[in-house]
């Protein structure tokens, strides 16, 4: 039985996923002033960390990258609402917000047998992947509801928790059954579980760690050291998974995001745990400098 908590959230939310997207990107519009002038939500953090990232700019280029951060940042709340509402796929296919640019590049795992981790930033909108299949050409997905896996890590509430379950996955066919979210704590048993099969593994990987230990080590990110989660790079070489990075780029039409899966190295067992970190970071690092206002600079960055 679900949280009452949870069916308040769905109460207030989903008649709002039903309004077109235009009519949340005119909403987010406000929601990106409150947040950033009236409120100013994190924005010390969101200062520091730019300044730190970009020290060659001036402060009013920081300032400016600050005030498209928010807009962004708007637009992730705003696409999350909406796509709780895409119960029909058919929704979501014409809406276009997302675009897999390179389909040729996964059909080593569309052909093959192994197992593929693909590592992903807080950059573009990482709560719009439920819709995986509607983002490739027609017939051209290698990625199904039974193949398909999303780690996540559990929230303190459980109303949210539950609420956002159901919201990143309102357009699979069968929700109830949907195997493939993974609490991160329990990532290692599935993988051992499910090792006969072929599976896509996708983990938010972030340069803080949830926890401290041993396997969270040290790689060099926009210019400074710093820890880093390294659970997906350790599993996929302990496994034998090919790595893919997965860079999201906005552009220039607002509501479209473009996909590009971009291989690390085909058999993550003939690198070390550091060489993939290292491999993932400098394409992290690439994809903000294009786009910085694209990435979620809300939270503190760099921590001693």
């Amino acid at each position: 039985m679900k949280p009452v908590g949870t069916l308040l959230l769905k109460m207030i939310f989903f008649p709002l996923s039903k309004l077109p997207l235009r009519v949340h990107y005119f909403l987010a519009g406000g929601l990106a002033w409150l947040a950033g002038t009236v409120v100013r939500y994190r924005k010390s953090d969101v200062l520091i960390n730019l300044s730190r990232a970009f020290p060659d700019k001036n402060y009013q280029e920081i300032k400016a990258i600050s005030r498209d951060f928010y807009r962004h940042f708007a637009d992730i709340f705003a696409e999350a609402v909406w796509f709780g509402g895409c119960r029909n796929p058919e929704r979501l296919r014409r809406a276009r917000i997302m675009e897999v640019v390179n389909p040729e590049a996964l059909q080593g795992f569309a052909a093959g047998e192994r197992s593929i981790m693909v590592m992903y930033s807080h950059c573009g909108n990482w709560e719009l992947f439920g819709g995986i299949e509607n983002y490739f050409p027609p017939g051209e997905s290698p990625f199904t509801e039974q193949n398909f896996c999303v780690v996540y890590k559990k929230m303190s509430s459980a109303a949210w928790d539950a609420f956002f379950r159901d919201n990143r996955f309102a357009p699979l066919r069968d929700r109830k059954h949907y195997g493939g979210y993974l609490e991160s704590r329990s990532l290692v048993r599935y993988i051992v579980e499910h090792r006969g099969e072929k599976k896509c593994y996708n983990v938010n990987t972030d340069q803080r760690p949830y926890y401290r230990g041993s396997d969270n080590i040290e790689v060099s990110f926009m210019g400074q050291r710093c820890r880093t989660m390294s659970a997906s790079a350790a599993l996929a070489r302990k496994f034998g998974m090919s790595v893919y990075f997965l860079r999201m780029d906005t552009t220039s039409v607002r509501g479209h995001y473009q996909l590009k899966y971009i291989p690390l190295c085909e058999d993550a067992s003939t690198l070390s745990v550091q060489e993939i970190m290292d491999k993932y970071y400098a394409l992290l690092e690439t994809e903000i400098r294009e786009q910085p206002a694209n990435y979620l600079w809300s939270h503190r960055r760099w921590k001693k």
